[in-house]
């Protein structure tokens, strides 16, 4: 049913990436479909920017890679099915554009429960969720 999962990952959210990685292994390895685990560093703005020291996109992409590929070690899905991606910009805009791009025909995202923030200006997951054009999972 599936065969291509995109699955944004939130380094800085530790308490979901299990669950979120434990339900994508099980999805994937029931549809024998592929994994692309996908960070994204949120675009700076642009006063933060220009204090920001010359190369740092590349410094911190590093550093992201290596922590996703800690990631993949940690799922149970057959070997080589995995890859990983980094993108920079607004955080649900990039997912959205990552799975067309990929042609994913599921993302699975984690999501907090909601709080006042939420219904004043909403979430990643649930812009995700009002604009992918193929099914989302969501995992609380």
């Amino acid at each position: 049913m599936f065969t291509k999962i995109i699955v944004p990952i939130d380094l800085e959210d530790c308490e979901r990436i299990d669950d979120v990685l434990r339900v994508t292994a099980q999805i994937a390895e029931a549809n024998n479909a592929e994994v692309h685990l996908l960070s994204i560093i949120d675009a700076a703005p642009a006063v933060v920017a220009q204090q920001l020291p010359q190369g740092y996109e590349r410094m911190a992409a590093k550093t992201v890679e290596q922590d996703l590929a800690n990631l993949i070690d940690r799922m149970d899905v057959t070997a080589g099915r995995v890859t990983t991606a980094i993108r920079f910009g607004g955080v649900y805009q990039e997912i959205l554009a990552h799975a067309k791009k990929t042609g994913a025909d599921l993302i699975v995202i984690g999501s907090h429960k909601p709080n006042v923030a939420d219904y004043l200006l909403g979430s990643n997951a649930s812009r995700v969720v009002r604009h992918a054009e193929c099914s989302v999972f969501v995992v609380r």
